[in-house]
C-alpha cells in the first residue's frame, strides 16, 4: 500500500493518540504514536517522518521544547502543534521557531482547514526531503570526481569522463563534437586539467567570433609593419599559449586558407608571424570542437579532408540533454545552488510538478538553456520553483503536450491528472477561473469544486507586475 505520508503523533493522552491514529489511517496515512516526548524523539532519530503532530502541554517537556530538540538534528520534518485555547500565544511562538502551523483543540476533523494543514505540512516535508536528497547526491558526485563542474550520473556521460581521463595524459589533438550548449568547452577544460599541462595556460578561441580577415594574425601573430596598422610586434594565440592548451571552438568556421596553415602548425609545431622570415617552435596542445558535421563539410569542399583526418584521431561526442534526462534534477539543484551563492537568495529547490515538466522538455539549447531558465525562475521563486514560474517556452510546450479539454487530459494523465492538470490550466489562464473553465470545457462551478477538493489556490497563478 502506498501511503499519503508518514505521521508521528505525540500526546500524553492515550485516548487522543488512538482516536487520531484511527482517523488519519482511514485517510491513507501511515501513523505511529508516542505518549512521551522523549519516546517521540527516539523514533524521529531512527525513522523518517513527514509530519509530527504534537501536543503543547506534556509532562517533562513542552511542545515548544520538543520542537527545539527536534530541530537540533532534523530540519525537514514538518511540525504542527496541537494547542488548547489558552496556549494560542505559545503556538504562535512555536511557528516563529519553525513549526509549520497549529491546530486548536478540540480538533474537528470534519473541518477542511484541518486536512489542508495536514496535507500541506506533509507535502512540504516531502518536498524538502526530495531536495535534500538531490543536494546530497550532488555532493557525493562532486566528491567522487576529479572534475566537479561536470555534473552527471548518466552512464553514457560517466563513460565519457572515464575516457577523457585516459585521453588527457597523451598529447594528441582531440575533436569534441555535440550540439550547441552541451558543454564542449567544459570537457576541453577537463582534458587540460587532467593533463601534464594543467598548470599552464588554457586559452579558448571561438572561431565563429573572429573575422576571417584577422584570423591568421590572431592565430600566429605579426611583425611590426607587416600591414597597415601593425605598429608593434604582436604574438598570436599559439605563441601566447606556449606550454599550455588552445581550445578552438566552432572549428568548422575557419576559412580554407587558414585551415591549411593550421594543419601545418599541427604537423610541425611551429609558427611564423605575418611579415616574419623565421619560424618559431611552440609547444601547444590543440583541442577542437564543433556542432557541425565536418564529414559533410569535407564532401562539400568546405573543410580540408587532411585537416579533418588529423583532428579525428581522437574524437568524443557529448550527448544532448534530451538523451541524458536522468541528469536534469542534479543539474537543476546545482544551478539553484549557484544562483543562491551568487545573488544571496535562498531558493530551497523545485516542486515535483515543476521538475516533471522540466525533465519532459526536449531542451533544444541543452545545458546552457537549462542554466539560463533556472536563473530566470529563481528570480521569481520565493522558496521553491513551481509550475507558475515556468518561462514561456515551457508553457508553450505544456500547451502542446497537455490537452486543455478536461476529459482528454484525464484520459491521458490519469495517475497525477488532477493536481498537475489544474496547475497547468491555471498557469495558462494566469489564475483566471472563468478563463480556465473555458479552456477545460467544464462549468466554472465544477472547476471551483475541483480546485477546493485538490487544494489548488488560483491566486498563486495570477500575473503580477515584477
Amino acid at each position: 500500500m502506498e501511503y499519503k505520508g508518514k505521521i508521528l503523533i505525540v500526546d500524553d493522552e492515550e485516548d487522543i493518540l488512538i482516536a487520531f491514529k484511527d482517523i488519519l489511517e482511514d485517510e491513507g496515512y501511515f501513523v505511529d504514536i508516542a505518549n512521551k516526548p522523549k519516546e517521540g524523539l527516539k523514533k524521529l532519530e531512527s525513522e523518517v517522518f513527514d509530519l509530527v503532530l504534537s501536543d503543547m502541554r506534556m509532562p517533562g517537556m513542552s511542545g515548544e521544547e520538543f520542537l527545539e530538540k527536534l530541530r537540533e538534528f532534523n530540519n525537514f520534518t514538518s511540525f504542527v502543534i496541537m494547542t488548547a485555547y489558552g496556549t494560542i500565544d505559545n503556538a504562535v511562538e512555536c511557528m516563529r521557531k519553525g513549526a509549520f502551523h497549529y491546530l486548536s483543540k478540540p480538533i474537528d476533523f470534519n473541518d477542511p482547514k484541518v486536512w489542508k494543514i495536514i496535507e500541506e505540512a506533509v507535502q512540504k516535508s516531502k518536498l524538502m526531503q526530495e531536495n535534500l536528497k538531490l543536494k546530497e547526491e550532488l555532493k557525493n558526485i562532486k566528491e567522487k570526481k576529479e572534475i566537479d563542474y561536470i555534473i552527471t550520473q548518466n552512464p553514457q556521460m560517466l563513460e565519457l569522463l572515464n575516457n577523457i581521463k585516459k585521453i588527457a595524459p597523451f598529447d594528441f589533438t582531440v575533436l569534441i563534437t555535440g550540439e550547441s550548449g552541451t558543454g564542449k568547452e567544459l570537457f576541453a577544460k577537463a582534458i587540460h586539467k587532467l593533463s601534464p599541462r594543467k598548470d599552464k595556460k588554457f586559452i579558448t578561441i571561438n572561431c565563429a567570433n573572429i573575422s576571417p580577415d584577422i584570423m591568421e594574425a590572431e592565430f600566429f601573430g605579426y611583425k611590426k609593419g607587416a600591414f597597415t596598422g601593425a605598429e608593434t610586434d604582436r604574438a598570436g594565440i599559439f605563441e601566447l599559449a606556449d606550454g599550455g592548451t588552445v581550445f578552438l571552438d566552432e572549428i568548422g568556421e575557419i576559412p580554407l586558407n587558414i585551415q591549411a596553415k593550421l594543419l601545418r602548425f599541427l604537423q610541425e609545431k611551429e609558427i611564423r608571424r605575418i611579415g616574419d622570415t623565421v619560424s618559431k617552435k611552440v609547444d601547444v596542445r590543440v583541442l577542437a570542437a564543433t556542432n557541425k558535421n565536418l564529414e559533410e563539410m569535407v564532401k562539400e569542399g568546405k573543410f580540408r579532408e587532411d585537416l579533418y583526418f588529423r583532428l579525428e584521431t581522437l574524437k568524443i561526442k557529448i550527448p544532448p540533454l534530451r538523451e541524458r534526462k536522468d541528469d536534469i534534477p542534479l543539474l537543476i539543484s546545482y544551478f539553484i545552488n549557484q544562483f543562491n551563492r551568487k545573488f544571496g537568495k535562498n531558493v530551497k529547490g523545485i516542486t515535483p510538478q515543476a521538475l516533471e515538466f522540466l525533465v519532459n522538455y526536449d531542451w533544444p539549447g541543452n545545458v546552457r538553456q537549462l542554466s539560463n531558465m533556472i536563473n530566470q525562475m529563481c528570480v521569481f521563486a520565493d522558496e521553491y520553483i513551481d509550475i507558475q514560474h515556468l518561462p514561456n517556452e515551457i508553457k508553450k510546450n505544456l500547451e502542446q503536450s497537455f490537452f486543455l479539454d478536461y476529459n482528454k487530459a484525464k484520459e491521458k494523465h490519469q495517475k497525477q491528472f488532477m493536481n498537475t492538470y489544474l496547475r497547468i490550466l491555471l498557469t495558462l489562464a494566469e489564475g483566471n477561473i472563468s478563463k480556465a473553465a473555458r479552456y477545460a470545457n467544464i462549468e466554472r462551478q465544477s472547476l471551483q469544486k475541483l480546485l477546493k477538493k485538490y487544494n489548488v489556490d488560483p491566486s498563486q497563478f495570477r500575473k503580477t507586475n515584477a
